[in-house]
């Protein structure tokens, strides 16, 4: 161990000097963009050995390559369930063990030595591990290309898939990420322009109650807005209660705060880990019965038994994993019924699976009343 750790310093320190020549990047680089933090991104060919930071970058790449294991090198599966990572490795076993399968809860922790050993010839950080800039810069200073991008889509940004576009280009998958990109991006604009024309006819918002991890404490916790589900309500023409006390992702209200707010829709976010903790069960491999006792049971809480939402039977729950865009066509039947007929959230879930190399089952979204499912 001893020697390969001294193998290990002498090649850094090689590469290190050989970028100190050549500024880091080749200058006979054959693709090249903007990262989303403005970082120029070069390669001299499509990636083929990538190193992943965000877990559920796993299935954004697989909407971009039927074999997405084939081309990861290392992957950090920090927080991921064991179901959500069978059904990954089932797209190809041989080649999903070959991935170094690393565990990095926060930017401190990532270890520039650690990836390079791998060899990859592109490293994808998302903006969270995007803040380890010594790791970045020895990356860089080694030679391996560092693009610092958010696949998950962002759907209150004017380019909702911005990050998965750019990745598509270092795959050399240009095209593939163009038509995804348009796919999400009119579902949302669609939305958005219903919702504006609701505005100018002077419909009345709802009052909406999200609570992120339904059911594992008192009532409530509460979304905020800011890069969080929260934000998928406003877009959806909600007015998300407590966000204007909320200053974080989510925040808790206290019983009071809520029955005086009244909200006319609540919507609780859950997924299989709140199971043994009385919390709103939902994602792969639950079935519908189950996900309905479970939001039955969160409902019973001291400040939820009186609300609107309970008493009009608008009552609510989502996967708090799983496709943006879905999650807001189907947030924005729950608040507008009547002017949103047209679309389907199930026929949405069912296009995207399409478009990767397996199909999820399970229960992603489910209401105490069954025929607002």
């Amino acid at each position: 161990m001893a020697w390969f750790t001294r193998q290990l310093r002498d090649w850094m320190a090689s590469c290190l000097l050989a970028a100190s020549v050549t500024g880091g990047a080749p200058a006979w680089a054959q693709i090249e963009l903007v990262d989303q933090a403005g970082r120029t991104v070069r390669l001299h060919e499509p990636a083929r050995r990538v190193f992943l930071s965000e877990p559920g970058d796993f299935a954004m790449l697989a909407m971009l390559d039927a074999d997405p294991a084939a081309r990861i090198v290392a992957w950090n599966r920090w927080r991921l369930d064991e179901r959500t990572v069978a059904q990954w490795r089932a797209i190809n076993p041989t080649a999903f063990d070959r991935i170094e399968q690393l565990v990095i809860d926060g930017p401190q922790h990532l270890s520039a030595e650690n990836i390079i050993v791998h060899d990859p010839d592109l490293v994808v950080l998302d903006h969270f591990f995007g803040k380890a800039t010594h790791a970045v810069r020895q990356l860089e200073q080694a030679g391996i290309p560092v693009a610092i991008l958010t696949l998950e889509p962002q759907l209150t940004a004017e380019n909702p898939a911005e990050g998965l576009e750019k990745l598509a280009v270092l795959l050399g998958e240009e095209e593939r990420g163009r038509e995804i990109s348009d796919f999400i991006r009119s579902r949302r604009d669609h939305i958005v322009a219903e919702v504006s024309r609701l505005e100018q006819q002077g419909v009345q918002k709802p009052s909406v109650l999200m609570e992120p991890h339904a059911g594992i404490g008192p009532c409530c916790l509460s979304m905020g807005l800011g890069r969080s589900m929260g934000d998928l309500v406003a877009l959806a023409g909600g007015r998300l209660i407590g966000s204007e006390i909320i200053e974080e992702m989510s925040g808790r209200l206290s019983p009071e705060y809520v029955i005086a707010a009244n909200p006319a829709v609540y919507i609780g976010t859950g997924g299989r880990h709140l199971q043994s903790k009385g919390g709103l069960v939902l994602g792969v491999d639950v079935d519908p019965e189950t996900a309905r006792q479970s939001l039955t049971q969160v409902m019973q809480r001291m400040g939820l038994q009186h609300i609107g939402a309970l008493e009009q039977g608008r009552v609510h729950g989502l996967w708090h994993s799983g496709y943006g865009i879905v999650h807001l066509e189907r947030i924005a039947k729950w608040l507008y019924p009547a002017f949103f007929e047209d679309l389907d959230p199930a026929a949405t879930h069912a296009e995207l699976d399409a478009k990767m190399p397996l199909t999820q089952k399970g229960t992603f979204w489910i209401s105490m009343d069954p025929t607002k499912d």
